[in-house]
């Protein structure tokens, strides 16, 4: 399993992508493109509903 980070890119199963802008109290805060407004998914639907892309921008991978 994938747990989300800020920034990182994920995809809804209809195709409509999406960036993940916060994570918090078991839930995750995202933004759909071409949406100014937050969604906020509690993690285990989120887990369920979206598949993973990418990471965002800044990410290093630590050794």
């Amino acid at each position: 399993m994938i747990t989300p980070e800020i920034n990182a890119r994920w995809v809804e199963k209809n195709g409509e992508m999406i960036t993940v802008s916060n994570i918090a109290f078991n839930r995750v805060t995202f933004v759909r493109d071409g949406y100014e407004y937050p969604c906020i998914f509690p993690l285990e639907r989120f887990i369920k509903e979206f598949t993973f892309v990418s990471r965002g921008q800044g990410y290093e991978k630590r050794a």
